[in-house]
């Protein structure tokens, strides 16, 4: 049975007949004061009042606890359909020059208060104060750039970010805090799709854990890697301990254990002490010094944003990916581009060039001059005024390792993009690669004592890769890495240095509205203007004709899979099959050799080189996609334009992101270099034509869910975009935060300090 008590902030206090009403996981009395908003310090006064009347059952504690809590409820700002919660305030050190003034939500903030409205549920049996907590619970599912706290980490992680802005910093007692309040509203409703997001973020934890210990001491974040001060690690320690009788986590228990050892250790505090004292010291005086050599611009509406790339505009996958990436940020970016190699048509962009024709990547000795002129000319810009606020640089070898050096000298954010450097590092792959550049300089036409020389050099060639990759891996804040996570990348990231925390895993973007599917009439007209039959079934290939594309094992399995159809059904169709193949390389002369001595002649077609026009064209006029290659890396571009385009698709699992992409009937995966399966699948195609128009439909819806703008610009800006709550809801956050904020409570009246979050910041005081 249960008696119900007035109280002076409007809701009724039921005091239950059994103690039903669970404790705080931390005593918040003893817990630092965290530099936070108003928010904040009134959930946390919350708490230690609720402390208080479990303890004593004084009504007057319970009164206090509910009109902090009523006080939640009345200044709660909606920051999207279903979400809400309370915005902080973020000072001039948590975002770069002109950013202050912003405010963003807070895990900690919200997972604190979230904790006190459960609670306040629990005494009262009120509803508003469940439908708060409700509100609040959905900003935990939200993503940061949809009015949420959290953040993808991996391929299904999430961390429940302290400060909710990108690019993420990644602190441990928001992360915590936030935990403690999930787990009040799962004990409360039981709800299974919170228990999954609950153990989602578990799982992210004990994936991140490892970079929050430094072996001596821990890192107060993951972003700039702050050590903590001795208070915070005590309250880390804490957390920790508590977060491991939550969830049950022995290995959280242990880690807690160690870390307070920590703090009582001499050697710890003595290397503590040292290593802060001369990170205080040599970062007050190069901080001054980059602001003196190298001013920033104030933050724009847009950013101003480097890219710096080995050679601009040139045709292939690079120019594709970057006129992608300018279409989808064309509204914050403003970009430059910095290249040793100016491509033949530079119209419409802005590019700056460095080193001289010979300053290459791929050689030796010249690689090192193309890292040497590249932080030359960047610093130089740099030192000029060019005010870039992010360094975007497009490959994780010698452009990232200059980009790096360079962003790292002067202050700024660098953000590499791989595009298949990184895998060539791979030993599976590395093997492959140095036999196609050693097969390149042996049957150059050079004397032999030039190619005996070529040869020393490329032998020294293989450790300047090696060493540029751990230089970009020391110095680079975040990688973008296209494929999927088991590609063997993540594992070579690892041994390079490079912390889990610091990838993203993306998925490259296609424009699904450009590739249009022709109605009949167009298709037969376009074919015929090639002298192609109507009803031929045709097989695109499109690619650059160099040795890795596997060419020779297309067309031996073209060859079988013709030869078997015309065994099995007379002479197949009236048609026939055609074989388109568009792009242009070195191995032009040998392919068509190739073609002759396999009697290909009247069914190949060699398109040439073809822009992203003319690429569509041919696949939207094709049946089936076919790719060979041996060596590759995340999505390759070339089939995700043939799924965009309808194609059935069949494709070597090199990368292996090819076996993901083609699963679930879009298309079939076969080995790298095996003809026999290869020309099997071509025949499954070619004598079902309504299945492969079937597996082409499935492929292109595919594509348009999971490879939309969208979904590509919003990885963009996880990785260099200092964004915080959006502006559709930032009239009802100032709105909320400009009422007036008494607390009614009788003789128990508080005065808060208002204080804000410091993320900059993490002296002693804490």
């Amino acid at each position: 049975m249960q008696t119900e008590k007035a109280n002076s902030g409007g809701a009724r206090l039921i005091a239950p007949s059994a103690p039903v009403l669970a404790p705080y996981p931390v005593d918040m009395s003893k817990q630092g004061k965290h530099k936070a908003d108003y928010p904040t310090t009134i959930a946390q006064e919350a708490l230690v009042h609720w402390e208080h009347y479990l303890a004593s059952g004084d009504a007057a504690y319970a009164r206090a606890f509910l009109a902090r809590a009523q006080w939640l409820v009345e200044h709660e700002a909606r920051t999207g359909e279903r979400a809400g919660g309370w915005p902080i305030s973020l000072p001039h050190t948590a975002l770069p020059a002109g950013g202050a003034g912003r405010q963003c939500l807070s895990a900690l903030t919200q997972g604190i208060g979230l904790s006190v409205l459960i609670r306040a549920y629990q005494l009262t049996s009120d509803r508003a104060f469940l439908e708060a907590a409700q509100r609040v619970v959905h900003t935990f599912e939200l993503d940061i750039l949809d009015g949420g706290v959290s953040t993808p980490v991996g391929n299904e992680g999430v961390f429940f970010e302290e400060i909710a802005i990108y690019p993420a910093a990644h602190m441990l007692n928001g992360f915590i805090f936030a935990l403690f309040g999930l787990y009040d509203y799962l004990k409360l409703t039981g709800d299974t799709r919170l228990e999954k997001l609950i153990q989602s973020s578990l799982a992210t934890l004990h994936k991140l854990l490892d970079e929050f210990d430094s072996g001596s001491w821990t890192y107060f974040d993951l972003g700039q890697r702050h050590l903590s001060c001795s208070a915070r690690l005590a309250e880390q320690s804490t957390l920790l301990a508590a977060l491991a009788t939550c969830s049950d986590c022995v290995d959280c228990a242990a880690r807690a254990a160690r870390w307070e050892q920590y703090r009582h250790k001499l050697i710890p505090r003595l290397r503590y002490v040292l290593s802060r004292g001369s990170s205080f010291v040599g970062n007050t005086i190069w901080s001054k010094l980059q602001k003196r050599l190298f001013p920033q611009t104030q933050v724009p509406d847009k950013l101003r944003v480097c890219i710096p790339v080995p050679a601009f505009p040139v045709m292939g996958g690079v120019l594709t990916f970057l006129d992608k990436v300018a279409s989808v940020t064309t509204d914050i970016w403003q970009r430059e581009y910095l290249t040793q190699h100016i491509g033949p048509d530079p119209r419409g962009y802005v590019i700056h060039r460095f080193g001289s024709r010979r300053m290459t990547p791929l050689y030796f000795p010249f690689a090192w001059l193309y890292v040497l002129a590249g932080i030359r000319k960047l610093v130089s810009l740099l030192r000029g005024g060019a005010g870039y606020h992010v360094i975007l640089a497009q490959d994780g070898v010698f452009t990232g390792a200059f980009a790096a050096i360079a962003a790292k000298l002067t202050g700024r954010r660098v953000v590499c993009i791989d595009h298949g450097d990184l895998s060539l590092l791979i030993e599976r792959n590395s093997a492959l690669f140095r036999a196609e550049r050693l097969r390149e300089v042996v049957t150059k036409p050079w004397p032999w004592p030039i190619r005996l020389a070529a040869r020393r050099l490329l032998a020294l060639y293989w450790p300047s890769r090696l060493l540029m990759a751990r230089v970009a891996a020391r110095f680079v804040d975040h990688y973008l890495i296209p494929g999927v996570s088991d590609d063997g990348v993540d594992a070579l990231c690892e041994r390079l240095g490079v912390r889990p925390s610091s990838i993203t895993r993306f998925t490259n973007m296609i424009e699904i509205e450009r590739h249009i599917i022709p109605n009949a009439e167009t298709r037969i007209a376009v074919r015929e203007k090639n002298g192609i039959a109507a009803d031929a079934l045709v097989i695109a290939i499109v690619c650059r004709l160099s040795a890795e594309k596997g060419l020779e094992i297309a067309l031996e399995a073209i060859k079988q899979a013709i030869s078997t159809l015309a065994v099995s059904v007379g002479n197949m169709h009236q048609g026939g099959v055609r074989v388109i193949i568009a792009g242009d390389g070195p191995l032009r002369q040998q392919l068509e050799k190739h073609i002759a001595a396999l009697n290909l002649r009247e069914v190949c077609i060699l398109w040439g080189e073809a822009p992203v026009d003319e690429v569509i064209t041919v696949l939207g006029i094709s049946d089936i996609f076919l790719y060979t290659s041996w060596r590759g890396a995340g999505y390759p571009l070339a089939i995700l334009e043939a799924m965009a385009s309808g194609c059935a698709v069949v494709a070597s699992t090199e990368p292996i992101a090819n076996a993901y992409l083609l699963t679930e009937g879009r298309g079939i995966a076969v080995p790298p270099g095996d003809v026999a399966q290869t020309s099997a699948a071509l025949v499954r195609l070619l004598s079902n034509r309504e299945g492969c128009h079937q597996m082409g439909q499935l492929a292109r819806s595919y594509v348009a869910q999971y490879h939309s703008p969208a979904v590509f610009r919003r990885t963009l800006q996880r990785a260099t975009h200092w964004a915080a709550l959006d502006e559709l809801c930032r009239g009802a956050i100032h709105c909320a935060l400009g009422r007036e904020s008494t607390i009614h409570e009788g003789a128990m009246n508080c005065a808060p300090t208002h204080c804000a979050i410091d993320v900059g910041r993490d002296d002693e005081t804490c």
